[in-house]
């Protein structure tokens, strides 16, 4: 079984795509890892960067015309996820990846903490599609309606008939609609994902709850450390956190620094934002002018305001 990833971004979440390939890196070594680049300054950074297996990509690649002509009436972050099953449906159909072969789509604001390889696997026996539900807690559960059952942000596929045939629909609806906007039961390209386990065969929807952990259902779960100090939810590991919504700001010392409001638990978001940090001086290293997926740096008064709200990094 040979493995697949990709991701979607643009310059200013490249500082996040790189803390997410570090991580990956660590936690399945020899993995390839294609960047799909939504700019020139992305695309060039990446190049200039010389990551080991590591592929950077255009959308024009694609030789997508259809998908192209989406992009005039869509944000930037619609028309990533509109590229989502654009750019799986190509690297299945062009080859890349050969039949059987198992082909995952990771957002770039994943983090890993546990080898993944167990997981692949097990994936790659147990159907076609691999899916995550969200896992709202009681008080969120009404958000099923409007945000899905699942959440798009990790996906898994095996180069088989049905996943080819899922993924040529779903690349046809988000060309129609991918917005991120609740409309007609749809929210950009995640709504359709509901319908998954009803249309297809082989569709997995994956049990473990240390898998695309995330800001809306960590506060379902105990966390704690094993003996071996590994992180805990209540009694599984934590294999991979999804860092949605996380923001950053650069200190007086130029470090990456989360906003005390986004941090959900100090152990968790540790190590990330340490491989954030570690990203953004490899970038100014380069560029000392890159600084983008940044945003203002708060004052004094609304860091003390947050910090009663939320631990502090």
């Amino acid at each position: 079984m040979k493995i697949h990833i990709i991701t979607i971004f643009d310059k200013n979440r490249l500082g996040r795509a790189l803390a997410f390939r570090e991580s990956l890196a660590k936690y399945a070594p020899g993995c390839h890892v294609r960047f799909l680049c939504l700019d020139q300054e992305a695309y060039d950074m990446t190049n200039r960067l010389n990551l080991d297996d590591t592929t950077a990509m255009l959308p024009e690649e694609l030789d997508d015309k259809e998908l192209l002509a989406t992009r005039a009436g869509r944000t930037n972050p619609e028309f990533a996820s509109t590229c989502k099953p654009a750019l799986l449906s190509y690297m299945m159909e062009s080859g890349v990846v050969e039949q059987n072969d198992l082909l995952v789509f990771i957002d770039d604001d994943f983090f890993f903490y546990q080898p993944l390889l167990p997981l692949f696997e097990k994936i790659y026996h147990s159907g076609s599609i691999a899916i995550t539900p969200h896992r709202f807690p009681p008080h969120r559960e009404h958000e099923t309606a409007t945000k899905g059952i699942y959440n798009a942000g990790i996906v898994f596929f095996k180069n088989d008939p049905e996943a080819r045939k899922c993924l040529k629909e779903w690349r046809l609806q988000c060309l129609k609609w991918c917005y991120l906007r609740y409309e007609n039961g749809q929210i950009g390209d995640q709504g359709y994902l509901s319908d998954w386990p009803k249309k297809y065969k082989g569709v997995y929807e994956i049990p473990d709850i240390g898998v695309n952990l995330g800001t809306w259902n960590i506060k379902n779960y105990k966390i704690t450390r094993n003996v071996g100090g590994d992180l805990m939810i209540d009694d599984q590991p934590l294999i991979c956190y999804h860092f949605h919504g996380l923001r950053l700001y650069l200190n007086k010392q130029n470090k990456v620094r989360a906003y005390p409001i986004t941090v959900l638990h100090s152990g968790i978001y540790k190590p990330c934002i340490e491989a954030l940090e570690k990203a953004y001086i490899g970038l100014m290293i380069v560029d000392p002018k890159w600084v983008y997926g940044t945003i203002a740096r708060p004052s004094m008064l609304r860091l003390l305001k947050q910090a009663i709200l939320r631990l502090k990094y």
